[in-house]
């Protein structure tokens, strides 16, 4: 199976980066994970370093070589990132825990499953077509869900990033897991934070991602998406996965 990965992450207009992201893999299996701090919340950096760091070290640990239940290990990765987070805030005597967001994706065998719990996102291109992305878990998408507000109303919501389910707090996060699907040579899977993919459609996504190599294609993206967001840009990150080969640079 030939693949291309690149993942990129900038600050934007905000001080520090809350963003993590990481990428895994043994002979048979590839893991990808990236968590979003929630800058409401202290210590967002820690839950996303912890998320990333647990899942990723829980891969290493279960891929020998695979997986015997992708969708059993993404369950089981995020609710251990979870109580690692809540011990992280008992340890040092936090007021609260610091909560995060994550989207992990596992491939093994031709197929993709995937997991999230907040509103970091993975994008699934199939050849020259947008195919789906994860349901935003926001009070706004339950708006567009309860069929209150439109999508391009969604969109000009002030609240629009208000979250109700994450990782890290006294709540279990809801984690919503895919059913598996079969990857093809063309496809692009994009794991990506909101301040990445707030300011970008799926249809520019998919006409940079389709014309360059990986690593052109993501820092044209965020150039775009840092253009857009101005000097108070949030954080942006993405990671990108092309099966079969590169196009030619441009």
């Amino acid at each position: 199976m030939k693949f291309s990965l690149y993942q990129a992450s900038r600050k934007g207009g905000r001080p520090y980066n809350e963003d993590r992201l990481a990428y895994a893999s043994s002979n048979s299996t590839l893991l990808l994970v990236l968590a979003d701090g929630m800058g409401g919340h202290a210590h967002g950096e820690v839950a996303s370093q912890l998320t990333v760091d647990t899942v990723c070290r829980l891969f290493k640990d279960q891929a020998q070589p695979s997986l015997d239940d992708p969708s059993g290990f993404l369950l089981e990765a995020i609710y251990s990132a979870h109580e690692a987070v809540n011990a992280y805030a008992v340890e040092h005597d936090l007021p609260e825990p610091p909560r995060t967001t994550c989207v992990a994706c596992v491939v093994q065998q031709g197929r993709a499953v995937w997991a999230h719990v907040g509103d970091s996102r993975l994008y699934h291109f199939q050849r020259d077509r947008f195919r789906s992305h994860t349901r935003d878990h926001s009070m706004v998408q339950q708006l567009v869900d309860r069929g209150l507000i439109n999508e391009a109303e969604a969109q000009q919501r002030v609240e629009r990033n208000m979250l109700y389910n994450a990782i890290g707090g006294f709540m279990l996060p809801d984690i919503e897991v895919s059913d598996p699907v079969p990857l093809h040579e063309g496809d692009l899977i994009l794991l990506c934070s909101d301040g990445f993919w707030d300011e970008l459609t799926a249809e520019e996504m998919l006409a940079q991602l389709q014309a360059r190599p990986l690593r052109e294609a993501i820092h044209l993206l965020m150039d775009t998406a840092e253009g857009r967001g101005g000097p108070r840009c949030d954080n942006l990150s993405a990671l990108a996965l092309r099966f079969g080969p590169e196009p030619v640079a441009g």
